[in-house]
Formats: structure tokens, C-alpha cells, sequence
């Protein structure tokens, strides 16, 4: 099954008031699934629209040449993040059990947590839950939990009263990269490990 990314994202999106970490995931997801390209430029002709409609703004004396000796002026230095994710060969992957491994990604401005996970087929993820949001995007293979088995290019949205524990299908390791707005929730002493290697 492939999920796209909701409504809310896409205009947030579109917007440009989005964390860059999420930016980034919806960026990746429209490589693998360009039929959200689509989706988009609905936004984008819905947002054209809207500015269409409002009314002009009154121009003082002198605000063309103040415009143009902000642009002429020196250049100031911003910090511009990354357009796209490291490539998973570059990671520092860390052993998370049996068949699994974690990469943490630092994503410059982001205030979300970033992460890659990679599963080996017939294994699974911890049971857990998540204490906020998590955005999942997978990138290779296939994984399934209750809610169902989701493909290459799905992009998996979850909150607080998901459950779940992921389970990579088919003959290629599953590999998902991960925006989480607070920490997962897991059982026992693996939970403890698994919250203590995604900080």
C-alpha cells in the first residue's frame, strides 16, 4: 500500500512553513512517488488563488528605493539546509538489535528529530508507541503492521494513539527514514536502549 503524504502537510509544504527535517522527507517522498507532484500544484494554483484575491498594498514615498538598496546592500549570510538526506551509505549506523541498525541525522534548523532505520526481511522493530507525531517514509522494501503492508514510496503518518511494531516483508531490508516531533514509547528494557540510541 502506498500512503501519501495528508492534506495538512502538503500545504505546509507548499507554504514554506514547514520544519526543513519534514521538508526534506516530503521532498524525498516525491522522487520516489511523483504523483504527488500533482497534489501539489493543487496547492499551489489553490494558494495563486488566494493571493489573487487580496488587495493591493499602498506604496509610500521611497519604498522602491529602499527595496532596491536592500537588494544592492551587502550580502547577508544565511544559513541554507541541506535540500536532500545524506545517502544511507554515509551514515553511522548503530546495531539496534537483531536485524536492525539506526542512523541519527542532523538536520541544520530543524527542531525535529531525524533518524534511518534499516530491518532485515522477516524482522521487526520494537512494539511502540510514539509520544507526538512521527512522519515515516520508506526507501527501500516493504514493512507491515496492523494497520497493514506499506511499499517503496509510502509515506506513513502517526500520532499518540498509534501502537504499532513493523515488520519488514519481502526479500530486501526495509529501510525508512523517520521524523518524529517527541520520543517513542517501547516496553522494558529495549524501549530504555531504543530511547537512549535515538537522542
Amino acid at each position: 500500500m502506498i500512503t501519501l503524504p495528508s492534506d495538512e502537510i502538503l500545504l505546509r509544504y507548499v507554504s514554506g512553513a514547514i520544519d526543513p527535517a519534514l521538508r526534506m522527507l516530503v521532498q524525498r517522498h516525491i522522487e520516489l512517488h511523483p504523483q504527488t507532484r500533482d497534489n501539489l500544484r493543487d496547492f499551489e494554483k489553490f494558494g495563486g488563488e488566494l493571493l489573487a484575491g487580496e488587495a493591493g498594498a499602498d506604496l509610500t514615498a521611497g519604498s522602491l528605493d529602499r527595496a532596491l538598496a536592500r537588494l544592492s546592500g551587502p550580502e547577508q549570510q544565511t544559513s541554507v539546509p541541506p535540500r536532500s538526506f545524506p545517502a544511507l551509505d554515509t551514515l553511522r549506523w548503530r546495531w539496534a538489535g537483531p536485524g536492525r541498525a539506526i542512523a541519527n541525522i542532523d538536520v541544520p534548523d530543524s527542531r525535529l528529530k531525524t533518524c534511518a532505520l534499516r530491518i532485515a526481511p522477516g524482522k521487526a522493530m520494537l512494539q511502540h508507541s510514539h509520544e507526538a507525531q512521527e512522519w515515516t517514509l520508506i526507501v527501500q522494501g516493504s514493512y507491515r503492521d496492523a494497520s497493514g503492508e506499506y511499499d517503496t514510496g509510502a509515506f506513513i503518518e502517526e500520532d499518540e494513539e498509534t501502537d504499532h511494531r513493523p515488520v519488514a516483508t519481502g526479500n530486501v531490508e526495509c529501510i525508512c527514514l523517520a521524523v518524529m516531533s517527541g520520543p517513542l514509547t517501547a516496553p522494558g528494557v529495549m524501549g530504555k536502549v531504543a530511547r537512549w540510541m535515538m537522542r
